[in-house]
């Protein structure tokens, strides 16, 4: 087991579905140049740190009804009260390291888990 400041790097890559996290554990914040949300954190299998954007959709991407109302679309609330990437999605880890066997055409580079977030 190799650890650097509680990140497990020796956790095999394997999707696992690590279940509801604790919403303490996780910020979000507006990226600096206004592209969407950034979600930060510490991944709940491998203790990575792991930081991933929500870009804001662009028109024709698919936000309206519910997915759109869920993330804060069409309303006139700020962003620091509008969508809520922290409970509306999946999260992956994207601690940046590849862990053992992670395949090498994996979109995020990571040990594999995901989770929600809950309140």
């Amino acid at each position: 087991m190799t650890r650097t400041g509680g990140h497990d790097h020796g956790v095999p890559y394997s999707e696992v579905d690590a279940g509801d996290v604790d919403a303490a554990l996780f910020t979000q914040e507006p990226a600096p140049d206004g592209r969407g949300v950034i979600v930060t954190g510490r991944c709940p299998r491998c203790h990575g740190s792991t930081r991933t954007l929500f870009p804001w959709a662009r028109p024709g991407t698919g936000t309206k009804g519910a997915l759109g109302r869920l993330l804060g679309r069409g309303t006139t609330s700020g962003a620091e009260d509008g969508p809520q990437p922290l409970l509306a999605e999946v999260h992956l880890c994207e601690c940046g390291h590849a862990h053992p066997q992670c395949p090498p055409d994996t979109l995020y580079v990571g040990c594999g888990a995901s989770w929600r977030i809950r309140r």
